[in-house]
């Protein structure tokens, strides 16, 4: 069954399904853009805050590989963000009792204030980008999110089990 279409800003007619992906990325840009442009006066970039939402997570702190890791970043950029939190107070680097080589990071008593700003200020995004939109349709568009995600994941899974078997092949050769 064919999508419905609609006109885009060019005037192309484009179905549902091919309008999806670019719309979702759009209004995800626009919702961080709209978070940071909200978080700058609080001396937060969007690499500041979200890192920081990261590590409200976890009240122990994280380990810094494992924090570059969760929050999908390399290292480096993240040492950077760090020093960056670190000399607003918001964060502290403490030596890693589990590996001597490594520091684990923890949000400060005045980091953690930031985040209860933080939260204020995403509530009232909340508020207002969301007005007039019920709990069951964004019940309904979640659990929507969450099908493409599992296809999404599974998909990369098949892919990965794919790529692995092809070089396995390729070694035996």
């Amino acid at each position: 069954m064919d999508s419905p279409t609609r006109t885009d800003a060019a005037g192309r007619k484009m179905s549902d399904r091919e309008q999806f992906g670019f719309r979702l990325g759009r209004l995800a840009r626009l919702w961080r853009s709209r978070l940071d442009e909200k978080m700058r006066p609080h001396g937060l970039t969007q690499a500041r805050w979200v890192v920081m939402m990261h590590m409200r997570r976890e009240a122990d702190g994280y380990q810094q590989k494992a924090l570059a890791r969760f929050v999908g970043i390399e290292g480096p950029t993240l040492v950077h963000i760090l020093d960056n939190l670190e000399s607003q107070g918001l964060i502290e680097r403490r030596p890693d009792e589990a590996d001597r080589r490594g520091k684990t990071v923890h949000l400060t008593d005045e980091g953690w204030r930031m985040i209860e700003v933080l939260d204020d200020v995403s509530a009232e995004l909340r508020r207002v980008h969301l007005a007039g939109i019920s709990d069951a349709d964004l019940a309904h568009c979640l659990a929507i999110f969450d099908r493409i995600q599992r296809q999404a994941e599974a998909a990369v899974s098949k892919d990965d089990e794919e790529m692995n078997l092809e070089y396995e092949a390729a070694g035996s050769d």
